[in-house]
Order: structure tokens, then C-alpha cells, then sequence
């Protein structure tokens, strides 16, 4: 429980003398007597706090920094754990050029997702695996699949395929449409406006970009009136539910039921993939692993229609003092459970 919180304090956590545990599996007794969150701005001075041990833990997910030397340094000090959200470019699939599959397709194939994952600043080992599809790796129903790639059709994306992409810009006579790329000025910028800006204009469009503050993306996306044609977003659901993934984001309802305020950025309804989400729904308790093949054919479903450019899975990264012990992660609750941890 909270027993001290300030605008300049610490948070500082200790032990509810009123907890008792009725299950391991919901909610386990914890192990620290006392958990104090400290607030350092400068990412650098946090890393050092924990490398010296005067710190015990520090999430360094979004930082900004590389921290490929750090994970060779300390390899067993430094943990990751899979979070159940995929990263994407939205297509607005009611406003041209997007209105055709081939547009959006081109856009699947151009992207180099690496590259992406470079330019946000994930390249830490294990922080962002490349993707082309909705469900990310641990859901029911997932099975690798990436169509929109180099090399191999083998499930696992290789590399962009620019001549593809091309052709498929010109078969969809729709290169002469002006493309406007919206992105937030924290989540890659000018330099991600810029990748972005190129590869369009590498497909033959006009592309130009927006940069706009932090949310602003996806609150104008969100009401249908704005007309944003491409962005950036992301979806993190709270339980390894497929559903979670389909029914707020992709579905006709989640567009219709109220246009000007929106999950659905992409605008996407297909009504073949509502049916397999709802049949899939319908089966999860009763047959699971029908329920899983149906999953896996409302993601390939999703995917062939590409009103999303998938690009990686995330995980999230933290790296601990050497005394920490026992380091987990809830993937639920984006982040690690201090009060699974003890310290020696």
C-alpha cells in the first residue's frame, strides 16, 4: 500500500498488514518489505544508479537509447518479456490512395520494418521482432505469416520487396493521389516522417508529412471527418485475447457504431472477417482448437487486405541490480512484478 507520495518524493510502497493470500496463481504473496520508485529524468544517470548498485531496477523500454552494450556487459542482468501489442502503419481504407488493395499492398511490401525498428530506437536485443500480421507471437490462433516480404514465403518477414511494390502501385492506378503521413513528433519524427515520405514517393504517390504533437495521430484519425490517410499507432490489449486485437480495432462495428471517435483508424470493415471473429468467439469455450483455426483465418484475412503495414512486435526491457533476484513480467500490466523480486 502507498504509505508516502509527493510531487517531489518518492512513491514508496509497503506491505498492507491486511493482505492475505487466497491464491497463488491470482495474486501471490509478495517478497519485498518496502518498494520505493524514484523519479530520474536523465536516462543515463538512471543506467548508472543500477550498474553501481545504488538503484535496483530501471525500465529502459522507451528511453531512446541502444543498449546493445549493456545486454553484452550484463547478459543475465538484463531481462525482456513479451508485450501483447502490435505496432503498425494504418492505411485509411475509405480515403484514396487506399481505397485499393494494390496501394495497400505496395506499402506492405516497401516498408522496411528493421529499419522502422531503427529509427524509434529499438534496437536492443530482443526489444522488436518484425511482423506483417495482427496477432502477435503467444495468441491463440497465431501461426506465422508474412506474405509481404523478400526471399522465402516461409512466415517470417526477410526484407521489403521494392520492385513488387512498385508494380503493385502503377497496377492500382493510383499514383497520381497526394499522400499526407501524420506522425508525432515523440514517436520517430522527422526522421520516421522522412523514411516515410521517401518510400511513397519511391511508389510514384506526392507524399508530404505532418508532424504533430504527442497523440495528436490518433485523436485525428479517430474521427473519420479528418480524413488521415496514413499514421502510426499501435494496440496493446490486456489479456492474450485475439478477440481484444479484432473486435475494438478491426471490425465493421468498431468503425460504424460511432465514426467520429474511433479505434478502428484504418476504417477497415470486412464482413467475411467478422464472421470468422464471431465464430471463433462462439467456439473458444466449447472447442479451443477450433477456435484457434479460426483465429489463424480471420488474421490471414486481415493481412491479405492489409488496411494495417504490421511492423513489430515489442518487448518490453529492463535491467536490474546484481543483487535482484527472481525478475518477472506481467505482460498484462506492461511491465516487471517488483513484488515478485527479493534482493540479497
Amino acid at each position: 500500500m502507498i504509505s508516502n507520495y509527493g510531487p517531489d518524493s518518492p512513491l514508496t510502497l509497503v506491505r498492507n498488514p491486511y493482505f492475505r493470500q487466497w491464491s497463488f496463481a491470482a495474486q501471490p504473496a509478495g517478497y519485498p518489505n518496502v518498494i520505493q520508485i524514484v523519479r530520474v529524468d536523465d536516462p543515463r544517470k538512471r543506467l548508472s544508479a543500477v550498474a553501481a548498485g545504488r538503484a535496483d531496477l530501471v525500465d529502459f523500454s522507451f528511453d531512446g537509447l541502444s543498449h546493445r552494450s549493456l545486454a553484452i556487459r550484463y547478459p543475465a542482468r538484463v531481462h525482456s518479456g513479451l508485450k501483447l501489442s502490435t505496432t503498425f502503419l494504418f492505411l485509411n481504407t475509405r480515403q484514396p490512395p487506399f481505397t485499393s488493395l494494390k496501394a495497400r499492398q505496395a506499402v506492405n511490401y516497401a516498408i522496411d520494418r528493421r529499419q522502422i525498428i531503427q529509427l524509434l530506437h529499438l534496437g536492443s536485443p530482443g526489444q522488436a521482432t518484425p511482423t506483417c500480421q495482427v496477432l502477435p507471437p503467444g495468441f491463440p490462433g497465431y501461426q506465422p505469416d508474412c506474405p509481404y516480404t523478400a526471399g522465402a514465403k516461409d512466415g517470417t518477414w526477410h526484407g521489403p520487396d521494392m520492385a513488387k511494390a512498385v508494380r503493385l502501385a502503377h497496377e492500382s492506378g493510383t499514383t497520381h493521389v497526394p499522400v499526407t503521413v501524420w506522425i508525432d513528433k515523440g514517436f520517430g519524427g522527422q526522421a520516421l516522417g522522412s523514411y516515410l515520405v521517401g518510400i511513397l514517393k519511391d511508389l510514384g504517390y506526392r507524399a508530404n508529412m505532418r508532424i504533430v504533437s504527442d497523440g495528436k495521430t490518433f485523436a485525428m484519425a479517430s474521427n473519420s471527418r479528418n480524413k488521415v490517410q496514413l499514421g502510426l499507432s499501435g494496440w496493446l490489449v490486456i489479456i492474450p485475447s485475439a478477440s481484444d486485437l479484432f473486435l475494438p480495432v478491426l471490425s465493421c462495428r468498431s468503425f460504424y457504431q460511432d465514426p467520429a471517435r474511433t479505434n478502428n483508424v484504418a476504417e477497415f470493415c470486412d464482413p467475411h472477417t467478422d464472421r470468422l471473429v464471431s465464430q471463433a468467439r462462439a467456439a473458444q469455450q466449447a472447442d479451443p482448437a477450433a477456435a484457434r483455426k479460426l483465429w489463424a483465418q480471420a488474421d490471414r484475412a486481415v493481412t491479405d487486405q492489409a488496411p494495417w503495414v504490421p511492423l513489430f512486435n515489442e518487448s518490453g526491457l529492463w535491467f536490474v541490480s546484481a543483487r535482484v533476484h527472481n525478475s518477472q513480467e506481467s505482460p498484462y500490466y506492461d511491465g516487471p512484478l517488483l513484488d515478485q523480486m527479493w534482493v540479497r
